[in-house]
């Protein structure tokens, strides 16, 4: 009943003609009494109207002080202070009120998030302590979890451990279970530490990917055995969990990478099957189009899922509380692809007309939101009426006063209310006062349990359905393994849609290997941000693109004719997908938000698609059924075209399926791409080749000791979970310009072209300024690749400056090579020629302009124009560079052509 009142009365009278707001002078008292305005207020009944219904049921609630700038919801750790948190006998304006947390502390300190337990006997927050004087913010108290027993009234850390609690910010804690465990926000990345340790490094907590402070995932503590287990794994903040009835977790997660927003994701409670929720696409629907960010996701009794809908940055911290069909949509006016409709799949839970985007909101704020499970449609909520400062006087807002520009916002004051949405009313339960704002609202009431979930329900769900076997699962989640498996139906299914040509391809019969532009898929890697006390990387060890941060690539995976694709990646990390082509270079957009896997856990993807298509993906009950050819392959039956060798384990197995089931050691990532035709049937016609494009193929591999190697010892001879592609420029692609090579195991054309005495010569013999005998040249192209620091930032070196960058074409004026300049005829203010006191025209040296374009692109390979000049049929440097050389270079730029992608490699600030 209650989700009726809420989805269908939520979202009256939202055309922003009614102002629904209070008129006073100052603090709301009572039944608030003001001046001004039309005097009228939201509801009429008594405020005692509502003591009856909460006889012994206490009220909590958290009131602090209005920041005095404006905060970002991405710094949650952040020190507010002089915060309170306050319980009231009843949820009444005249209840006795004691502020709780004065037990633990004195003086100046924090507190945040409420959550209440299923029974209703356990009350579940975030508190800090008093800051220190002067001692630095990475020394300050952390945010703590605390609990309080309502039926025994004490008060208690959750850890008691000062070591382990101190460990990193714990936030926004929520009960999960019956058994009172707790998933909550921290900073303490324990597993991400540990597994950074694995690889040679420190131990420490990555930043978020602005560098600002310490990045916050997902941790789970089990009551009964006080563990705590990281279950997230993003590069930014993931916060704000909340329960749904299916006993799934949904979560706020910041994608920074993509886009700078907060969109909802979900996961089992053990960390599997994590996938976007909802909204990744409905951030501009605000009022007129501005931005919204969906925080504190909550579930309401009947399962329906609301959300605060907020701006990434404001004052007065309020919002609009909204709730959202998920059932239905992935997006606010994108329907999943089972179901019809064209939206919204938001509707406002207030009465009030909420503009978030200004600073006058018609109908004000609301900062909490806490529904009575009670069958009705009421709820507990802490609003702030739109009020402007006129001289003494603080008014209720007009029409006017929003039309007006000059009009200034009264300060911020937050009251308690109860709102009926049956009734559209709301009635006082605590005054508002001014520079004060309410945070969280509770009732210690029970509520239902969520679905009981046990922990690996979803990896046995897929011992169950085929997926995988006991014996592996088993090898998966071993500690010194810990590996999960991506399986792709088929990789030519973009935004839903198959590719024309797809049947042909799927066929082996009808189409080669070469024929297909799918050829391998990538497994990239993030690497975590150290704070500046671990290393403080210096200026330009990024690279061109600073925003793609650092990369290390795990390897490759082959896609079968049918573009499927199974393959076992290391869990808990951060990752990212390419698909590549048979050089080696990315053909699919570049995959823009961070996965990760669980040890043994399947993850299931249908297909892929573009950055900013609004189709339903990132979510498997929100695609279209599997596009794959094979999708009704019966049990025991080999595939259309191909040999009778393979066949289907199960029914509708892709082909990656398949050759896993037949040899599970095909699952296993490469750090080189090998592709081997096992599909062709040899007795109708003669396999593909082979192809391979292998490190060790390159010239200069054998130069190179094996620390100096991209891929480290745990890619070959055996590939495990540690293996790390690491790619730096002046290590690995720098030496390739240098490198000595014989001219006579190249292209004709370069020998004819560079001829040299001693049969020899380097790519930066020709690219320079200055030839063989030291005499001055325009390099060919106006490209050099010679190693002298060049730029400002006092890294980066000239071949790197001159393949990213645009140039000035180069001359040469008499015996030097200079950058073009040109004369300009100087102008004065007002544009006109200026001349000298003889009449003679003034003309001033300036360089010319950047015309010879940047031949590499952190865009990527593909996007990259020094790979033309290599083309085996007419590139004028074909042969020059061999295949595993170009693949080295390709994959390079593909993860965005870093001057470093070790923080450990780059030199200090």
């Amino acid at each position: 009943m209650i989700a009726y009142h809420f989805l269908q009365k939520g979202f009256a009278d939202r055309n922003g003609k009614r102002l629904l707001g209070l008129a006073i002078t100052g603090t709301l008292m009572g039944l608030l009494v003001g001046c001004g305005g039309d005097g009228q207020i939201p509801g009429a009944q008594d405020p005692e109207d509502t003591a009856a219904l909460f006889a012994g049921t206490p009220m909590f609630f958290i009131q602090k002080p209005v920041p005095e700038e404006s905060t970002r919801i991405t710094d949650p750790t952040a020190f507010t202070g002089n915060a309170k948190l306050i319980m009231k006998d009843r949820a009444e304006a005249g209840a006795r009120e004691e502020t709780l947390s004065d037990r633990a502390f004195s003086g100046n300190y924090d507190v945040r998030d409420l959550d209440v337990s299923f029974d209703g006997d356990l009350l579940l927050f975030a508190m800090r302590a008093p800051q220190l004087e002067d001692v630095e913010d990475d020394e300050q108290p952390t945010w703590n979890l605390w609990e309080y027993d309502i039926t025994t009234n004490q008060l208690y850390r959750l850890i008691s451990s000062d070591i382990t609690a101190e460990k990193g910010h714990d936030i926004t804690p929520r009960y999960v279970n019956e058994s009172n465990d707790i998933v909550f926000a921290s900073t303490r990345q324990d597993k991400s530490q540990s597994i950074l340790r694995d690889e040679g490094k420190p131990g420490y907590s990555a930043l978020d990917e602005d560098r600002d402070q310490p990045a916050l995932n997902l941790h789970l503590l089990t009551r009964n055995s006080s563990t705590i287990r990281q279950i997230s794994f993003n590069m930014s903040h993931d916060l704000y969990p909340a329960v749904m009835n299916d006993g799934k977790i949904v979560y706020s997660r910041w994608d920074n990478f993509s886009q700078d927003n907060l969109s909802l994701y979900r996961m089992y409670p053990d960390g599997t099957q994590n996938e976007l929720l909802y909204g990744h696409h409905s951030h501009a629907t605000g009022p007129a189009q501005s931005n919204l960010q969906f925080i504190r996701p909550y579930v309401l009794p009947d399962g329906t899922l609301s959300a605060l809908a907020r701006p990434m940055e404001a004052i007065a911290l309020g919002g609009d509380f909204i709730s959202i069909d998920v059932e239905n949509y992935i997006d606010n006016e994108q329907p999943t692809a089972r179901t019809n409709g064209s939206g919204p799949a938001q509707q406002s839970l207030t009465i009030s007309a909420v503009d978030v985007s200004s600073e006058l909101s018609p109908g004000g704020r609301y900062s909490a939101f806490f529904p009575l499970n009670d069958a009705t449609a009421r709820a507990l909520v802490s609003w702030e009426q739109c009020r402007v400062a006129s001289g003494e006087l603080i008014l209720s807002c007009s029409e006017e006063d929003l039309a007006t520009a000059e009009a200034t916002a009264a300060a911020s004051a937050y009251g308690i209310w109860m709102l009926d949405l049956d009734d559209q009313t709301q009635v006082p339960v605590v005054p508002a006062k001014d520079n004060l704002i309410i945070t969280d609202i509770v009732l210690a009431a029970s509520r239902n349990l969520p679905f009981p979930y046990s922990w690996n329900e979803s990896l046995q769900a897929a011992v169950d359905a085929g997926k995988i076997d006991d014996l592996l699962v088993s090898e998966l989640v071993e500690p010194a393994t810990e590996l999960g498996i991506i399986h792709i139906h088929n990789v030519y299914d973009i935004n839903g849609t198959p590719d024309e040509n797809y049947s042909d391809w799927a066929n082996p019969s009808l189409s080669d290997a070469a024929d297909r532009p799918g050829r391998f898929l990538r497994i990239v890697k993030g690497v975590p941000e150290p704070d500046n006390d671990t290393k403080q990387v210096a200026n330009g060890s990024f690279g061109r693109a600073n925003t793609q941060r650092m990369k290390e690539i795990l390897g490759y995976a082959p896609i079968e004719p049918d573009g499927s694709v199974k393959v076992m990646v290391p869990a808990n990390v951060p990752l990212m997908v390419s698909i590549t082509d048979a050089d080696g270079q990315r053909i699919s957009p570049r995959h823009q938000n961070w996965i990760w896997l669980r040890p043994g856990e399947v993850m299931e993807c249908k297909g892929c698609h573009e950055r900013n298509d609004e189709t339903p993906h990132g979510r498997y009950d929100a695609q279209a059924d599997s596009s794959n050819a094979n999708v009704n392959q019966p049990l025991g039956s080999s595939y259309p075209g191909a040999t009778a060798t393979i066949v289907a384990p199960f029914v509708g197995a892709t082909m990656a399926e398949a050759r896993a089931d037949a040899d599970t050691s095909i699952m296993t990532l490469n750090p080189n791409l090998i592709y081997q035709d096992v599909w062709t049937n040899s007795n109708v016609e003669a396999p593909d080749p082979d192809l391979q494009l292998r490190y060790e193929d390159m010239p200069i591999f054998d130069l190179w000791s094996a620390a100096e190697q991209p891929a480290n010892s745990n890619c070959s001879p055996l590939w495990n979970g540690r293996c790390r592609i690491i790619i730096n420029y002046e290590d690995h692609i720098q030496p390739l310009w240098e490198l000595v090579r014989d001219a006579t195991s190249v292209d004709p054309g370069f020998e004819a072209a560079t001829q040299h005495d001693n049969g020899t010569t380097t790519c930066v013999r020709c690219h320079s300024i200055t030839d063989e005998l030291g005499q001055s040249q325009i390099p060919p192209g106006q490209l050099e690749l010679t190693s002298e620091l060049d730029g400002s930032n006092g890294i980066q070196i000239r071949s790197y400056v001159e393949l990213f960058f645009n140039d000035v074409e180069k001359v040469l004026e008499g015996t030097t090579v200079v950058d073009c300049t040109m004369e300009v005829p100087r102008l004065d203010d007002d544009g006109s020629p200026v001349f000298d006191e003889n009449g003679i025209q003034l003309f001033d040296t300036v360089t010319c302009p950047a015309t010879i374009e940047a031949s590499m692109s952190s865009a990527g390979a593909s996007d990259s124009t020094f790979f033309d000049v290599f083309n085996p049929v007419d590139g004028s440097h074909r042969n020059y560079l061999s295949p595993a050389e170009l693949r080295l270079i390709s994959e390079w730029l593909d993860i965005g052509g870093q001057y470093y992608n070790s923080h450990f490699d780059a030199p200090d600030n």
